[in-house]
């Protein structure tokens, strides 16, 4: 690994005077990879230097203690001659636990404990928070917080936001759940997301991408023999204004998907059409984020909505869910 201090040329650089330029030779088997991670700098009574390697931060009074951090940071996060493809964090602890990519597999770990791998994101998910609660790093199963999830940039190492997830949740034994978080990419002209042993990606286009993206998981995953169903390969937690970018994609339905909640009373879906299928928007309020239902038909939308909101408790039976005109 050969790392340097290099001045921010960016006109915009009085908080980040400098970048840590970090090139790849032996370190890992991205070998030629190059990253620039910012360095801040700050003040509260003295001046400080800070930067982040996939969350973690390297602080000093001279920024040269900080590149030398950073040095040290990055030989501690590589595992299996990789870098981090996420970090999970506990947000009330502040704790975090790189997840590698390895091969058909995602292998998370924890300092000086058990490594947790499986070839489903989401079940190395449900190991390491079982194991946090059993050591009461997370609190009280089911009554404390869950770990969430981020991306690491490819160009700066920084923490990435999924802008929303696949999910299918088990249809009979054989299944295990899918939860596939998707990223912006750091050019910023694609999505993309890392299912069924491979990186998927689409380019932009004007909101197309999400469903086409989508298509591209579930026809991997079907070919994989982890999903049977294209439609039960579901959008989940949009981002708000992401959501109006792929509505400005869909035509209106006139129709409703309605059920009805022992809390909310009749609750009304919007339904719109997209090619061939079709599909229903809920709004998650209590996060402000957008999910989507998909189906070949009214009839197939409502039976695969009615899987999930009789998970969640929100209905108790298939008499609750109907299409309105």
């Amino acid at each position: 690994m050969k790392i340097s201090l290099e001045p921010n040329a960016s006109i915009e650089s009085k908080d980040i005077p400098y970048l840590i330029h970090i090139e790849i030779d032996t370190l890992t088997i991205d070998t030629g990879s190059a990253f620039d991670v910012p360095m801040h700098i700050h003040g509260n009574g003295r001046t400080l230097y800070n930067a982040e390697v996939c969350g973690f931060r390297a602080e000093g009074r001279q920024p040269d203690e900080v590149v030398t951090l950073v040095s040290k940071l990055m030989s501690g996060l590589v595992n299996v001659a990789r870098l981090p493809t996420y970090v999970f964090i506990a947000r009330r602890s502040h704790q975090m636990y790189p997840v590698y990519t390895v091969g058909d597999e995602v292998l998370a770990t924890t300092p000086g404990g058990p490594a947790f791998r499986h070839i489903e994101l989401a079940k190395v998910r449900d190991y390491l928070s079982d194991y946090l609660h059993l050591i009461g790093e997370l609190g009280v199963p089911g009554k404390s917080e869950k770990l969430h999830v981020r991306g690491v940039s490819r160009k700066s190492l920084a923490l990435v936001r999924p802008i929303f997830y696949l999910k299918k949740r088990p249809m009979s034994d054989d299944e295990n759940e899918f939860w596939a978080p998707v990223f912006i990419s750091s050019s910023g002209d694609s999505i993309y997301t890392y299912a069924a042993s491979g990186r998927r990606e689409v380019d932009m286009n004007k909101g197309h991408e999400a469903l086409l993206l989508q298509s591209q998981v579930a026809q991997a995953l079907i070919a994989d023999k982890r999903l049977k169903d294209i439609h039960n390969l579901r959008i989940d937690r949009l981002l708000p204004d992401y959501w109006q970018t792929i509505k400005a994609t869909l035509q209106a339905h006139p129709a409703k998907l309605v059920y009805d909640d022992p809390k909310l009373g009749k609750v009304k879906l919007d339904i719109y059409r997209n090619g061939k299928f079709v599909v229903a928007v809920e709004h998650r309020q209590d996060e402000d984020r957008y999910s989507l239902f998909l189906g070949q038909n009214e009839t197939d939308l409502a039976d695969h909505a009615l899987q999930d909101l009789v998970r969640r408790g929100l209905i108790t039976n298939s008499t609750s869910i109907r299409i309105e005109n």
